[in-house]
């Protein structure tokens, strides 16, 4: 048997899964419900309860982020105007909430051991928004940029209210390291 047909035959296996899992996924509510069960799970196993308070302030700030920029982009839906595998949702599509969510927990896990289980939660959430025909790729992305934007930002308010931001947490940034003196050039310090 080729090869082809071995992928497609095991594709055609959990085609099924896939399609009902997604469906699932859409449901904003079940996604807050599980997304906390796995926040929860996760930290007790592996025992990162510290940066919880951090966590949910970040995934505060990207969700505050995402509605800012649904209600000012008012980006209409790809399934608006082409077919999709379930009904339409009436919101705007940019960025996809449910990928901004995923992706926000994921980049904060960078660095933990918790990361791989995220990151597969996140890439799921992400394929399952294109899969289902509700988000474009691009929506996708946009909400995986602005999950890297809300986590930098509430680690800056974090800073600023001078609460803790656990070790555990290893976003990547410079802002921390920028002069004092904008626009001076080293010469001029």
């Amino acid at each position: 048997m080729p090869l082809e047909e071995v992928f497609l035959s095991i594709f055609g296996l959990v085609r099924p899964l896939v399609r009902e899992s997604s469906i699932l996924f859409n449901d904003p509510f079940f996604v807050v419900l599980f997304s906390f069960c796995l926040v929860i799970a996760t930290s007790i196993l592996f025992q990162e309860q510290r940066k919880l308070p951090f966590l949910a302030g970040a995934v505060l700030i990207a969700l505050l982020l995402g509605i800012g920029f649904k209600s000012f982009l008012q980006e209409e839906r790809p399934c608006a105007n082409a077919p999709s595998k379930i009904d339409c949702p009436t919101d705007f599509s940019l960025p996809s909430m449910h990928a901004l969510g995923a992706f926000t927990l994921c980049i904060i896990a960078i660095g933990n051991r918790s990361f791989p289980i995220y990151l597969i939660y996140a890439l799921f959430i992400a394929f399952s928004r294109v899969y289902l025909g509700v988000h474009t790729i691009t929506e996708v992305a946009a909400g995986l940029s602005l999950a890297f934007f809300a986590c930098v930002l509430a680690e800056l308010c974090f800073r600023l209210m001078r609460l803790e931001v656990p070790q555990a947490v290893h976003i990547r940034h410079d802002i921390g390291r920028l002069p004092h003196s904008f626009g001076k050039s080293p010469i001029d310090r």
